[in-house]
């Protein structure tokens, strides 16, 4: 076990959502990464990066100096939904039950966090989701990554039930910290402190809720699709336009704004398009490119229907979308199907 965490290596993605929720900008980024000896562009969307966990940490404790908040591991832990995991986020969500998600994550979250160690067991009538973190740091870091961890746990099974989750205990290992009053403004179930263990426990009979969102078998094809795509855009040296493209291809298509976009990369709106310009391009322009690029690769996927092209592109209607793929590429799309599977 590498105590000092110099062997485990975690996405800057991490640290971009610790930056976001302290709303830094561009000039106040150094302060989250000193001592890290890091660049800046890690906390810039698109930036594939990895820390260290010690790298980790350091931002950790720095986030906590700049903001002075006792609370910020709750903070940070309330951003933490199932979409800020990747594909492994999108993997739980698209499982057949609330059980297997919760396996998804615990087989899958050392790729993400390799320091963090998810251990899941059916325990009477609770549901036991225990974690343990391999790195040597202090109570307070220890608790603030507990806490991170509550809220991460309470986002996964809250997004899967499409409701709060009340009927759940947490136990936390640590004293009562002074800022415990604030524990009930984020979790929605019981608290316990000074426990033997750090732990959540959820009633066995939720584990067996099935997914209530759409079709797992067209979002997994979805999912491959743009990890294809991520992995032709360029790591080094990457322009802001790649930066927005690989912002957009991490998300749902249609779930953000510009205005998301442009805080993800620590500048307003106005630099944003002011940067974009720069290079010849802009906002509507890329997300058009990118939906007509995806348009495509989608329909070279027999399983999926034009219906749920129109979804997975975020078109509420499919008759937009219709109409917006024959403006890209002059036919409708179920031609273009047809031209693409006669030839």
């Amino acid at each position: 076990m590498d105590l000092a965490g110099n062997s485990y290596f975690i996405p800057s993605s991490y640290s971009r959502i610790v930056a976001r929720e302290l709303s830094l900008q561009e000039r106040e980024l150094p302060a989250l990464l000193a001592g890290t000896g890091l660049p800046v562009e890690v906390l810039l969307a698109g930036d594939e990066s990895r820390l260290t966990g010690e790298q980790q940490v350091q931002v950790l404790r720095n986030a906590s100096a700049i903001s002075g908040a006792p609370e910020l591991g709750l903070r940070v832990g309330r951003r933490l939904n199932p979409a800020a995991h990747g594909p492994i986020g999108y993997l739980a969500l698209s499982s057949p039950d609330l059980l297997t998600a919760l396996q998804s994550l615990r087989d899958f979250l050392p790729l993400r966090i390799p320091f963090a160690q998810l251990d899941i067991r059916e325990d009477g009538q609770w549901l036991r989701c225990n974690l343990q973190i391999k790195l040597q740091i202090n109570a307070s870091e220890t608790c603030m990554m507990m806490e991170c961890f509550a809220m991460a746990v309470q986002s996964l099974v809250e997004a899967f039930l499409g409701r709060r989750l009340t009927e759940a205990l947490f136990r936390f290992s640590s004293g009562r910290p002074g800022h415990h009053q604030h524990y009930e403004q984020y979790l929605h179930s019981l608290i316990r402190f000074e426990q033997q263990e750090n732990c959540v426990l959820i009633p066995r009979t939720l584990g067996g809720e099935t997914n209530p969102s759409g079709d797992p078998v067209s979002y997994a094809i979805a999912r491959r699709l743009c990890a294809r795509l991520l992995e032709e855009t360029p790591l080094a040296s990457l322009s802001m336009s790649n930066r927005v493209r690989r912002f957009l291809l991490a998300q749902p298509m249609g779930s953000v704004t510009e205005e998301d976009v442009a805080k993800s990369l620590h500048v307003s709106k106005r630099t944003l398009a002011r940067r974009l310009k720069s290079e010849g391009t802009g906002y509507r322009a890329i997300t058009e490119e990118l939906l007509s690029e995806l348009a495509i690769r989608h329909l070279q996927e027999p399983g999926l229907g034009i219906e749920s092209i129109a979804v997975l592109l975020g078109y509420h209607d499919s008759a937009n979308f219709r109409r917006a793929f024959r403006r890209w590429h002059g036919m409708p799309p179920a031609d273009y199907r047809k031209q693409v599977l006669m030839n």
